[in-house]
C-alpha cells in the first residue's frame, strides 16, 4: 500500500512537500491548522474549536468566514495527490499527511532516532512559524515542553547504550544552555568528556582540581539560591581560514572544549555550539546576540599570528578580556589543553567579577534597551542619526539618571554635532564636557566615559589632557576598539598620523565591520601623511560618505582632479552652506601649524 503523499515540517520551518519533495505552496494558517490535527493526535476538530484557535483576536463571524476561505484554498491546493483535508459543516479530518514529529517516536530504543530526535528539537517546533496568541501559543509551547522531556530522558536512559560519544556531548550541552543547574544532565557531560576541562563544577576543591579546574577558586555551595538568573555565555567559533584545515579545526576543538567545561558551570549559562554558529553566521550578529539573550560573547578568529579571542560584555558593549594565542602544526595537543584553560578562566573570572554590573544592568532593563537602541544610531555619523541616538540616550537617562554609558553616548552625540556642523559652538562641546564628566563620576572604570572626556577635550584644544584621558581609558580596556579609535584620532590632530594609522589598524582588526568614523579618522591620517589616494579609498569605504565630501575634495584638488574637487565641494557646501575655511581652521585643534597650513590648501584649491 503507498504510503502518505505529503509530508508536513512542522520543526524549524514550517511547510509541506509532496511525495516528491517539492513544496506545497499552503497558506501559513492552513499549516497550522494541519500541524495541530497531526501533532495533537486527535485527527478530527470542530470547525468552532479551530476557528477560535486560529484566529483568535478575530470576531467569532470573522474567525468562521477566515477558516472557510482557507479550507477552500487548501481543498483545491493539492487535489491530484488527494485530500489534505475533507470538511463537513461541522468538523475538519486530516488527509493521509506524515509529519516530522514521528521522529521523536522510540528515542530511547534508537542511537539513530535519539539523533533524529537532536536534530530536530534544535530546530524548534514550530520556531518560524506566525503562532497565533492565546490558545495555540499556549498549545505549543507545552509540546515544546513535552518535545524537551522526551529527549532529556532519552538522553538519561541511553547513556549505557549509544556509542556515539560526540552525540550526547552535543545533547549535554543543549539541555545545559537550557538549565545549567540540571543536575542529572551534568554528570554525563562530565562523565562525556573523560575527565577534560571541567570548571567550576560547585564539587570540593580536591576533586575539581582532579578535573582540570584550576586551585584557589572557593566552592559554592550547590543549593544556595542564585541572585538573578544565570548569564547567557556565547562562545563564537572562528570562521575556516587560510589553506590549513588542521589549524582551523584546532581552533574548533578548542572552542568545544571550554564550551563543555563551561557547560558544567553553575553560575552561566551557555549557548550550545549548533546555536553559537548560526549567531556566528547571521547577517545582523549583534541582534542575533540580543535576541537568544547573551550576556558575555566570546568572539574567535583565526589569522596568521594565531587564534585571537576577545571577551564582550554586551549589555555595555565593552571588551573585558582579549589575548592572542599561537597555533601551529608542532605540539597541537598541548596548545588545544592550554588555550582551553586560559581562556575558560578568563571566561569565568569576568562573569563572576561582573555579577554586579550585569544585575544593575537586568534591574534597568528600560535604560539598557534604549541605551542599545542609541549605540545602533551611533553607528552613522550623519546629524539625523546622531540626534536620534541622543534621544535614545536621553530616554535612558529618564529611567536612570545615572547610567553611565547613556551619560557617555549623550557626550558622544555633541561632540560628533559640533564636528558636523562646524561652526565651533562651544556651548555644544560643554554639554558634552558636561555629560562626560557625569559618566565618570556615575562610573569611573567605565573606559567609554574618559574616552569622551577625551574627545571634548581635543575639541576644547587641551592636546595633553585629552591624550592623557585617552590613555586612561586604553589602559582600563586595552583590546576596546572604540577607544582605540578615538586614541588615533587625537594623535592625528597632535600631529602624528603615522602613530595615528598604526593604531586605527589595531582597531580594525579588533572591529573589521567598523562604524564609518574609523575610516573617517584613516582618511584625515592618511591626508596629512600626504598620502592622498589612499584618504580617498578610506572615505569611499564610509557607508555614508557625505561627511567626508570636504576631505574628498581637497584630496582631488591636491592631486590636481579640480573636476572632482568641485563635485564634492558643491556637495559638502549642500550639506552645509555656511562653511568658511578661515573660521573651521580658527577652531579646530591642531598642535602643528603645518598641519592647518596643508588643510587650508587642499581645500582652497577645491574652491571653498
Amino acid at each position: 500500500m503507498a504510503g502518505p503523499h505529503y509530508r508536513l515540517q512542522t520543526f524549524g520551518e514550517l511547510r509541506l512537500v509532496n511525495s516528491g519533495g517539492v513544496a506545497v505552496a499552503c497558506p501559513e494558517r492552513g499549516a497550522l491548522i494541519l500541524a495541530y490535527l497531526c501533532v495533537s493526535g486527535e485527527k478530527t476538530a470542530s470547525r468552532e474549536k479551530l476557528a477560535m484557535l486560529i484566529w483568535p483576536e478575530r470576531e467569532k463571524s470573522v474567525a468562521f468566514k477566515n477558516l472557510r476561505s482557507t479550507l477552500w484554498r487548501m481543498r483545491h491546493l493539492a487535489a491530484d495527490l488527494g485530500p489534505l483535508i475533507t470538511a463537513t459543516e461541522a468538523e475538519v479530518t486530516l488527509g493521509e499527511i506524515a509529519c516530522d514529529v514521528d521522529g521523536f517516536q522510540a528515542l530511547e530504543h534508537s542511537e539513530e532516532a535519539f539523533r533524529t530526535g537532536l536534530r530536530l528539537w534544535r530546530d524548534g517546533f514550530l520556531a518560524s512559524a506566525d503562532v497565533p496568541p492565546g490558545r495555540y501559543a499556549d498549545w505549543v509551547g507545552e509540546q515544546r515542553r513535552l518535545f524537551t522531556q522526551l529527549l532529556r530522558a532519552a538522553l538519561i536512559g541511553g547513556e549505557e547504550r549509544f556509542a556515539d560519544r560526540a552525540l550526547l556531548r552535543t545533547a549535554c550541552m543543549h539541555f545545559l544552555e537550557l538549565d545549567p543547574t540540571d543536575t542529572a544532565v551534568r554528570p554525563i557531560l562530565e562523565r562525556m568528556t573523560g575527565g577534560g576541562l571541567v570548571v567550576g563544577s560547585g564539587q570540593p576543591d580536591r576533586a575539581r582540581l582532579r578535573q582540570g579546574a584550576f586551585a584557589g577558586e572557593p566552592a559554592r555551595e550547590a543549593s544556595a539560591p542564585p541572585v538573578a538568573p544565570a548569564p547567557r555565555v556565547a562562545l563564537l567559533p572562528p570562521a575556516a581560514f587560510g589553506s590549513d584545515p588542521m589549524l582551523h579545526a584546532v581552533s574548533v576543538a578548542v572552542v568545544e572544549d571550554i564550551t563543555i567545561g563551561l557547560c558544567a558551570q553553575r553560575s552561566m549559562s551557555v549557548v550550545a555550539p549548533y546555536t553559537a554558529e548560526r549567531i556566528r553566521d547571521a547577517a545582523d550578529k549583534a541582534a542575533f546576540l540580543e535576541k537568544h539573550g547573551v550576556t558575555y560573547a566570546l568572539d574567535c578568529r583565526m589569522s596568521d599570528q594565531g587564534l585571537f579571542t576577545q571577551l564582550i560584555f554586551l549589555p555595555s558593549d565593552a571588551i573585558v578580556w582579549a589575548e592572542r594565542f599561537a597555533i601551529s602544526p608542532v605540539g597541537l595537543l598541548q596548545q588545544r589543553q592550554e588555550i582551553a584553560f586560559h581562556v575558560a578562566r578568563a571566561v569565568t573570572e569576568q562573569v563572576e567579577t561582573g555579577r554586579a554590573a550585569r544585575i544593575d544592568y537586568l534591574a534597568h532593563p528600560e535604560a539598557y534597551y534604549a541605551y542599545l537602541a542609541g549605540l545602533r544610531n551611533l553607528s552613522s555619523v550623519g546629524l539625523p542619526e546622531i540626534r536620534r541616538a541622543r534621544g535614545d540616550f536621553r530616554a535612558a537617562l529618564k529611567h536612570k539618571p545615572d547610567f553611565a554609558p547613556a551619560l557617555s553616548g549623550m557626550a558622544r552625540t555633541y561632540a560628533i554635532e559640533w564636528i558636523l556642523t562646524a561652526r565651533g559652538d562651544r556651548e555644544l562641546l560643554s554639554v558634552a564636557e558636561h555629560h562626560a564628566k557625569g559618566a565618570i563620576e556615575s562610573n569611573e572604570d567605565l573606559p567609554g566615559a574618559h574616552r569622551e572626556f577625551g574627545v571634548v577635550k581635543l575639541y576644547q584644544g587641551d592636546l595633553d589632557e585629552s591624550l592623557a584621558a585617552l590613555d586612561l581609558a586604553e589602559n582600563l580596556s586595552p583590546h576596546y576598539a572604540d577607544v582605540l579609535y578615538s586614541h588615533a584620532d587625537t594623535l592625528v590632530h597632535v600631529s602624528r598620523p603615522r602613530e595615528a594609522l598604526d593604531k586605527l589598524g589595531k582597531a580594525l582588526s579588533l572591529n573589521p565591520l567598523a562604524p564609518d568614523t574609523y575610516f573617517w579618522s584613516a582618511a584625515g591620517a592618511s591626508y596629512f601623511l600626504e598620502n592622498y589616494q589612499d584618504a580617498i579609498g578610506y572615505v569611499q569605504r564610509m557607508k555614508d560618505k557625505s561627511p567626508g565630501d570636504r576631505l574628498l575634495a581637497a584630496s582631488w584638488a591636491m592631486l590636481g582632479d579640480q573636476k572632482k574637487a568641485r563635485a564634492y565641494r558643491m556637495r559638502a557646501l549642500k550639506s552645509n552652506p555656511t562653511f568658511d575655511v578661515d573660521k573651521w581652521l580658527a577652531v579646530v585643534p591642531m598642535k602643528e601649524q603645518w598641519q592647518k597650513d596643508l588643510y587650508r590648501e587642499g581645500l582652497k584649491k577645491a574652491g571653498f
